[in-house]
């Protein structure tokens, strides 16, 4: 079974292998080219998706490595209905042609013979191998459907309260428990429901999310996802969120929006459900300014390093962790936060107020230079091109990749194109496997690269994909990766005379 961060896995199996797909997550889909079938909807390869509408960059990707083109192919959907899977109007939307889909109830049961690009919903009769040498069958999943993620919505606004019941109730494997206006009524509520996760807004009467946060998490440690609507003032307060302890955050949507950010809401709730909870403020132990061991080689540091990172969900306090833990003297830094525009002003900011060098909100045409940190804007792109013997900022109104903007593989691309002689890259925590790809060309040239561990990611997608391609040299918990950049950033030592 793909994971919910994944948005593509070809299934290959032997011939009769009986694929079960156990759980509520996905579909399957059989995918066949007719110009090579004779019969409409055969299987030529069998796929599994999960519910969440992906990046078809990565689908078609696949499709054309597979049968060399992806507009006119045709598809079948396979699972509880099918029928109505946004899949169906994203796949035809590129060109392929959708074959009477099949709703089936949980588990998925199917039985593959790729020779025949062919599959059956019934299980083998006569047919294939005998039963002493029938083969297993292959699990998908766990056992036992999961259960559903149980989310409380919190907001004094009733539109709001609506709209983000709506959006997540679309997906099956989300229910909306109860929706709240007051916060004096919160602590009651989770009492009772026991949610697994919480969507809480900003300003609301009584009082302020940040200061809800602050009371309930203590208590209760359930993940919770801040709505905020897009100004500079409530992305100092989501930060305080996000520090306090919250998640994830999310733009407040409208009617209009619906469309177009219903399955990123619908996919960060799913991620907070598995999502650890920081310790608040109080009970985590301050970081030291500059990290054991940093000291010994702030010194030698080689500015002529160039050093990219990339983060997504729990990255602002990732950021944090590891900028505020290096010496006054570093190489040249680049970061790309999956975050909204405004946002990323406000997280700038307040990293430069905690840092001993300079850390501003990237804008076209900076350099890129030693003692400087470039936070890449919200909602725009960010690269890097070569302007004589100096590195500059490209900032652009590019269209999403891997649906982020701004995105880390759009920045590591471009650096790979650079080709730098001494490079440092690394991705922290965050949900799907944006930057992974890149991260993995950047070794590929020579880079020096690490992701950041699972037991200190609040979401372990981002750094497990890099680490599943191998793009990582060095796997290491936070408070360890500030100290790694320095320690690697050394100028070569001189032989003793």
């Amino acid at each position: 079974m793909p994971r919910a961060s994944q948005v593509w896995q070809w299934l290959d199996a032997r011939e009769g292998s009986a694929l079960t797909w156990k759980g509520a997550d996905g579909y399957f889909v059989a995918l066949s080219d007719p110009a090579k079938s004779a019969t409409p909807g055969r299987a030529a390869r069998l796929a599994a998706i999960p519910f969440a509408e992906g990046d078809f960059a990565t689908i078609e990707s696949e499709l054309k490595r597979h049968f060399g083109r992806a507009a006119g192919l045709e598809f079948r959907l396979l699972g509880p209905n099918a029928e109505r899977s946004p899949w169906i109007k994203v796949l035809e939307a590129k060109g392929l042609k959708s074959v009477k889909p099949v709703s089936l109830a949980w588990p998925l049961e199917l039985q593959y013979w790729p020779s025949e690009h062919r599959i059956r919903r019934e299980k083998a009769k006569a047919a294939g191998p005998t039963p002493a040498e029938a083969p297993r069958p292959r699990v998908l999943a766990s056992a036992a459907p999961p259960a559903k993620t149980r989310v409380l919505v919190v907001d004094d606004s009733s539109t709001i309260r609506q709209i983000l019941t709506m959006v997540l109730s679309q997906d099956p494997a989300i229910e909306v428990v109860a929706s709240v206006e007051r916060p004096s009524l919160v602590e009651e509520h989770i009492a009772r429901l026991k949610p697994d996760v919480i969507t809480l807004d900003i300003h609301m009467p009584e009082m302020d999310g940040v200061t809800l946060l602050k009371r309930i998490l203590p208590k209760f440690r359930i993940p919770t996802i801040m709505i905020s609507s897009l100004s500079l003032e409530e992305g100092g307060l989501v930060l305080d969120a996000l520090e306090a302890g919250a998640v994830d955050y999310i733009q407040k949507p409208s009617l209009q929006q619906i469309e177009e950010v219903g399955g990123l809401i619908r996919e960060k709730v799913r991620s907070a459900h598995t999502a650890k909870v920081a310790s608040p403020p109080a009970a985590r132990p301050a970081p030291a300014k500059v990290a054991a061991g940093v000291s010994v080689f702030a010194q030698s540091v080689d500015t002529d390093y160039l050093v990219a990172i990339g983060s997504s969900t729990g990255g602002t306090e990732a950021l944090r962790e590891v900028l505020v833990r290096l010496p006054s003297t570093i190489p040249p830094i680049v970061v790309v936060q999956h975050i909204p525009a405004v946002f990323s002003r406000a997280l700038a900011n307040r990293l430069d107020s905690l840092c001993p060098f300079d850390v501003k909100e990237a804008q076209d045409g900076d350099v890129v230079r030693p003692n400087l940190v470039l936070i890449a804007p919200g909602g725009l792109q960010m690269s890097l091109v070569a302007r004589g013997d100096q590195r500059v900022v490209r900032i652009s109104d590019a269209p999403p990749m891997n649906r982020h903007k701004p995105s880390v593989d759009f920045l590591f691309d471009s650096i790979e194109k650079l080709r730098p002689k001494k490079l440092i890259a690394g991705i922290l925590t965050g949900m799907g496997a944006d930057g992974a790809r890149g991260l993995l060309a950047l070794k590929g040239v020579g880079a020096k690269t690490f992701a950041q561990d699972e037991a200190t990611s609040i979401v372990y997608g981002m750094p497990r994909e890099a680490a599943r391609l191998g793009a990582a040299d060095s796997i290491l918990p936070l408070d360890q990766i500030g100290g790694h950049i320095i320690a690697r950033a050394q100028r070569p030592r001189r032989s003793a005379a």
